[in-house]
């Protein structure tokens, strides 16, 4: 599974249900998005340094989420792999669940979000030799009203070769113009995230020939949302990515992925139901 900014899984993007009854009558919520992004980072490595574009559809309804995800190479970089621009394809299909354990109606200091999938990625220059396909368990659990907002995030890949990747997440937004009501989504917003991850040895051998658990990314992403209307957003983004392992940077200098500090940029469209 690819690393964009928005992190491609359910974990961090299912709809999360407060601990309130919601009603009978309540319709699915349907999104639908398209994100542009000058690089495709996995992991905090290199994948492709070209532009590569997603196109995303979901729909939630009372906590649960199911999501459409694909990737594709937005330049001719894939020539050198046998492949047409356009055509080296991934394709993410996402059946996620989240919750909100509420702190009055459950006696808790502060909110509790927590949030899981289970997603199956089919992948057309797939590097798993004539499995072109793997599948991964997400989770996160975090803490929404806790200054920086930390967040806990961790994937396990079910098969190939069993790789572990866990997350911490701190964020903290700043409204730059507020909505009409007290309690609308500002039109612009101003969002900034802290990402460390860690992966195991599976994915250290995988990726970089080494076999031990190792600090992977570090990146830090600034997010500038804007609520064009009611149902529309936009969201240009920059980001840069580093490790703090020297061990990982001098294994990724003698693979494919290059330097391991990076700047990438991007913009993002969505649109909510």
């Amino acid at each position: 599974m690819k690393n964009t900014p928005k992190y491609l899984a359910a974990a961090l993007c299912a709809a999360a249900v407060g601990t309130t009854a919601l009603a009978k009558t309540e319709l699915p919520e349907i999104s639908v998005g398209l994100d542009y992004c000058s690089r495709q980072v996995t992991r905090a490595l290199i994948d492709n340094e070209e532009g590569i574009a997603t196109a995303s559809a979901s729909i939630g309804w009372q906590g649960l989420s199911f999501e459409v995800d694909g990737i594709f190479n937005a330049t001719d970089i894939a020539e050198e792999e046998g492949y047409d621009a356009w055509d080296n394809t991934e394709v993410d299909y996402v059946l996620g669940y989240g919750y909100t354990f509420g702190a009055d109606d459950y006696g808790l200091p502060t909110d509790v979000e927590v949030a899981f999938d289970y997603t199956y990625e089919w992948d057309n220059g797939g590097d798993f030799e004539d499995d072109d396909h793997v599948q991964y368990l997400h989770a996160s659990i975090g803490l929404p009203e806790v200054f920086l907002a930390p967040t806990l995030g961790g994937e396990w890949m079910l098969d190939q070769f069993h790789g572990q990747y866990y997350t911490l997440e701190l964020s903290h937004g700043f409204d730059l113009i507020a909505g009409e009501g007290e309690d609308d989504d500002p039109v612009l917003a101003l969002n900034l995230s802290l990402v460390q991850g860690l992966a195991n040895d599976k994915y250290d051998e995988d990726d970089l020939g080494k076999d031990f658990w190792a600090l992977r990314e570090t990146t830090l992403t600034a997010t500038l949302d804007w609520a064009a209307c009611e149902y529309l957003t936009l969201s240009p983004y920059v980001a840069y990515g580093d490790t703090l392992s020297g061990t990982v940077r001098d294994a990724s200098k003698c693979e494919k992925h290059g330097d391991a500090g990076h700047f990438y940029a991007g913009i993002a469209l969505s649109a909510t139901f």
